[in-house]
C-alpha cells in the first residue's frame, strides 16, 4: 500500500509524506520538528518511524527542522551535494546524518525507487523527485522557475503530483513586493505562475496523471480559488473535466491534503 500526503505547504514552510510498505519517508523539513511530529501523529506515525529525509534545496522553509529531527532522532538526510555543506554549516548537529543525492541519483528504500531530477531554481542546488513503488508512482515539483525537460521528465506519467503553483501573475504585478523580488519570482530561476502550472497539468492529464496537487501557494501573491481556476479552466480548454478519477486540489499551508492512497 501506498499513502502520500502534503502536510505544510507555503512560503512559511513545507514537508511531505509518503509511505511504501513498511517504509516512511519526509519530502523537506521546513517547519520546526514539533510541528511535523504533531502532523504526523495525526496520521498515526511519528518522526522515530521516518526512514529518511529527502531534502529538494537549502531554502529555509525546506530545512527549518533539520537540525532538531538529526539530534533527536538521526534520521538521514538526502540533499544535493552543495546543500549538503550548506546544511552542515546551519546545523552542525546534522553532519554525521547527511548523504549526498544530486540530480541522477537514485535511492531505494525498500521497493521503494526515488530519482532525483535537477529543477532551475535560484538556490545552491536544487531537485525534484519521481518516487516509484509498486502501487504507484508520485512526482514531486515545487520551486520551479520554469518547467524544464527533467522537471517533466520526473512528473511524467506519475499517478500522482505536486506541482508548484505559486503566484498569480497580476497579484504578483500589482502587490506591494519590491521590483527586484518580483523579477526574481517571475525568473526561469524563481517560482512556477499558475499559468504555467496550468499549462504542465494539461500535458499531465495527457501523459495519464489522475491526481494532482496545487503546492507552494504565496500568501502574498496567489489564493486557491486562482490557482484552482487557472487549472480548471485550461483543462477545460482541452476538454478535459475535473472529477471523477481526476481530483486537482490546493495544499493547504498547514494541514494535510492526500496526494493519492494505492493499493
Amino acid at each position: 500500500m501506498v499513502y502520500a500526503c502534503t502536510l505544510f505547504s507555503s512560503s512559511g514552510g513545507n514537508c511531505a509524506y509518503i509511505r511504501s510498505g513498511r517504509d516512511e519517508l519526509l519530502i523537506d523539513a521546513g517547519v520546526s520538528a514539533r510541528r511535523i511530529n504533531e502532523s504526523l501523529h495525526e496520521l498515526g506515525t511519528d518522526l522515530a518511524n521516518i526512514r529518511a529525509i529527502l531534502v529538494t534545496h537549502e531554502h529555509t522553509d525546506h530545512i527549518k527542522g533539520i537540525g532538531t529531527i538529526s539530534r533527536r532522532y538521526e534520521i538521514p538526510v538526502y540533499a544535493p551535494f552543495l546543500c549538503v555543506n550548506y546544511i552542515r554549516k546551519q546545523f552542525p548537529e546534522s553532519a554525521p546524518y547527511l548523504r549526498e543525492n544530486d540530480a541522477g541519483s537514485v535511492l531505494e528504500f525498500g521497493d521503494t525507487r526515488v530519482t532525483a531530477f535537477a529543477t532551475p531554481h535560484d538556490s545552491c542546488s536544487s531537485v525534484c523527485f519521481r518516487i516509484e513503488t509498486p502501487c504507484a508512482v508520485i512526482g514531486y515539483a515545487t520551486d520551479i522557475g520554469y518547467v524544464s525537460d527533467q522537471v517533466y521528465a520526473a512528473l511524467c506519467g506519475a499517478d500522482g503530483v505536486v506541482v508548484e503553483a505559486n503566484h498569480d501573475l497580476g497579484m504578483l504585478r500589482d502587490g506591494c513586493y519590491p521590483a527586484v523580488l518580483k523579477k526574481r519570482i517571475a525568473s526561469q530561476y524563481g517560482h512556477l505562475s499558475n499559468s504555467d502550472c496550468a499549462s504542465l497539468i494539461c500535458r499531465l492529464v495527457r501523459s495519464g496523471t489522475k491526481h494532482i496537487v496545487l503546492a507552494h501557494l504565496s500568501e502574498e501573491n496567489n489564493r486557491p480559488p486562482l490557482a484552482l481556476a487557472a487549472a480548471r479552466g485550461t483543462l477545460a480548454g482541452q476538454g478535459i473535466t475535473v472529477g471523477g478519477e481526476l481530483t486537482v486540489r490546493v495544499a493547504p499551508p498547514d494541514g494535510v491534503c492526500e496526494i493519492l492512497t494505492a493499493e
